[in-house]
């Protein structure tokens, strides 16, 4: 093992006797691309962090499957607009295995498939509009307008897809549920807040 991965090991070790908190979140699973693209995003617009996939809620860990962890990773990425410097790493405790995801601060919005979000103590909140104008006109240059349109289209490309998405699903199973619902009022949010970003 060299020094790098030691280190590493170390570090994981003692945040996950902290236990989770504004920079660092436990999960069992790294969930579906669109949630993790969430907890992604909601990183990069507050102070970044890491998110340690294979330690439960309690701090216990209990090892992922490396190759879920990667398919859903790499998708994540495709949902963020624009995407932050985000590492992902391996290591091994108690044999088993854990991801490492790293989340760099940004100082541009980072949207995500279901909105825009910040990380707050230890949990994901909606950015109210005021924080994502005041954090958006500090970064913005006139020379960036065009491609903060760009951004713009994009996020309303991929929030109509996954909308379309929910309703294929709904007709499907012909019933919608809470968890549905409040994945379509994200994406709707996103949508408006996009607007007003960019005006």
């Amino acid at each position: 093992m060299s020094n790098k991965e030691e280190n590493l090991k170390d570090e994981i070790v003692k945040l996950i006797s902290l236990g989770d908190n504004e920079k660092v979140e436990f999960r069992r699973n790294s969930g579906g691309p669109n949630l993790l693209s969430k907890i992604v995003s909601s990183f990069a617009n507050a102070s970044g962090g890491k998110l340690i996939v294979g330690v439960d809620n309690k701090g216990r860990i209990v090892g992922c499957k490396r190759d879920d962890v990667i398919e859903t990773f790499n998708k994540a990425k495709e949902k963020l607009i624009p995407c932050p410097i985000v590492l992902l790493d391996f290591i091994e405790i108690n044999n088993k295995e854990l991801a490492i995801i790293s989340i760099e601060k940004t100082d541009k919005i980072v949207s995500s498939s279901l909105g825009v979000f910040k990380r707050v103590n230890n949990s994901e909140e909606i950015m109210v509009t005021e924080e994502i104008k005041s954090k958006q006109l500090n970064t913005v240059t006139k020379y960036e307008i065009i491609d903060t349109v760009g951004e713009m289209a994009q996020q309303i490309t991929q929030l109509t897809i996954t909308l379309e998405d929910t309703i294929k699903r709904y007709k499907k199973q012909n019933r919608l549920s809470r968890k549905i619902i409040e994945w379509i009022a994200c994406g709707i949010i996103g949508v408006v807040l996009s607007l007003i970003i960019h005006l």
